[in-house]
C-alpha cells in the first residue's frame, strides 16, 4: 500500500511489537500522511499502530499518547484504592444556628480541623467520569447536635459540616457519608415530629467494598459518625433522635438496629420540647472532577496511596 504524502521527514521509526515484529515508517507531522513498509505490519497508520502496541505491552511509548489511556480518572481508578486529598480548611466551628448547642452552659461546641482527613477511599465510579470517596477516618472531634433546632437541621447541618471537608482544586462536591436526598431541614415541628428515609446507599457501598461501615480517627481512637437521618417514634412521650453509626450498629436492617441519640423528647400535650445532647464524628464524602490527573502512587494501600496532581 502506497498513500502520496506531503512532506517526507527521512525517519525510520524501530517498534518492536511483540516478539521480533518491526514497523518502519517514513514519518511525516500529519499521521494520515504515513505509509509504512514491511511484511509483518499490521496497521496501516500511527494511532492504530500505537493501539495495537498499547494493546500488546500495556504501555503507551514514552513521550507517546495513545488513544486507549484512560480519559478520566474513573477510567484509572478501582473502587476500594486509596487517594490522597487534603482539604483545604484548617478550621471550622459549626454554628449553634445551624446544630442548636449554643456554647452555653448545657452544650459546647468542638473547633474541627478539615484538612485533618487527607486519606479517602473510592466507593463509586460514575457515568461522566467523576468518582466518589469516603474518608478513610472520621473527624478527631465530634459535632454536638442538641434538641429541637439540631433534630430539625440534622441532616443540612451534616451536609453544611461535610462541605467544610474540600478543596477547590480537585473535588466538585461535599456531602456528609449516608446522605441521599432525604429532607435537609424541617419547615415546622408537630406532634408528628420531622422523621426522613435512612438511605442504605452509602452503608451498602462502604460495607461491601471495604468489608466494613466502621471506621476509627486518625489517631485510632473513637470512630463513631452521624449518619443523616431523623427517626420519631412514642412510648409514654414522643422522641426525635438522629442516628449514628459503629461497630455494634453494623447491620443491615436500619430503623430498629441503627444507634440513635434522642435530641428531643416531648409529652402528649406540650410540644415545646425536652432539648439533648446528641454527640458523634462526622465522615465526608467526596467527588472528585473528572478531570482530575494522578501524580504518582498505585492506590492499593494506605503507603502507596495515589497522589492527585
Amino acid at each position: 500500500m502506497k498513500i502520496k504524502v506531503r512532506v517526507v521527514i527521512g525517519v525510520i521509526i524501530g517498534i518492536i511489537i511483540g516478539i521480533s515484529t518491526t514497523v518502519t515508517a517514513a514519518a511525516i507531522f500529519d499521521s494520515r500522511d504515513i505509509s509504512y513498509s514491511g511484511d509483518k505490519t499490521s496497521k496501516t497508520n500511527v494511532k492504530d499502530s500505537l493501539d495495537e502496541l498499547y494493546n500488546k505491552t500495556g504501555k503507551c511509548p514514552e513521550g507517546k499518547w495513545c488513544y486507549n489511556e484512560p480519559k478520566t480518572i474513573a477510567d484509572k481508578v478501582e473502587l476500594g484504592d486509596y487517594i490522597k486529598m487534603t482539604p483545604t480548611s484548617t478550621s471550622y466551628t459549626p454554628p449553634g444556628e445551624l446544630t442548636g448547642c449554643m456554647n452555653d452552659a448545657n452544650c459546647t461546641q468542638n473547633t474541627l480541623n478539615p484538612s485533618e482527613l487527607n486519606l479517602w477511599r473510592v466507593i463509586k465510579k460514575n457515568e461522566d467520569g467523576t468518582i466518589e470517596i469516603v474518608s478513610q477516618y472520621s473527624s478527631s472531634k465530634i459535632v454536638v447536635i442538641r434538641g429541637k433546632t439540631g433534630y430539625m437541621n440534622f441532616v443540612g447541618a451534616l451536609n453544611t459540616i461535610a462541605a467544610q471537608y474540600t478543596n477547590e482544586k480537585y473535588v466538585a462536591r461535599t456531602r456528609h457519608v449516608g446522605y441521599s436526598n432525604q429532607i435537609e431541614r424541617c419547615s415546622e415541628f408537630s406532634a408528628t415530629g420531622c422523621p426522613s428515609e435512612l438511605s442504605m446507599d452509602d452503608f451498602d457501598n462502604i460495607k461491601k467494598i471495604l468489608g466494613h461501615i466502621s471506621t476509627s480517627t486518625p489517631s485510632g481512637n473513637g470512630g463513631r459518625f452521624w449518619y443523616p437521618s431523623r427517626n420519631w417514634f412514642m412510648i409514654n412521650q414522643s422522641y426525635g433522635s438522629g442516628y449514628w453509626v459503629k461497630d455494634v450498629c453494623d447491620s443491615r436492617y436500619a430503623l430498629d438496629k441503627f444507634c440513635s441519640y434522642l435530641l428531643v423528647g416531648t409529652d402528649n400535650d406540650n410540644y415545646s420540647g425536652e432539648d439533648r445532647n446528641g454527640f458523634s464524628s462526622v465522615r465526608p464524602v467526596s467527588v472528585l472532577k473528572s478531570d482530575v490527573k494522578i501524580k504518582n502512587g498505585d492506590g492499593k494501600s494506605e503507603s502507596t496511596a495515589y497522589v492527585l496532581d
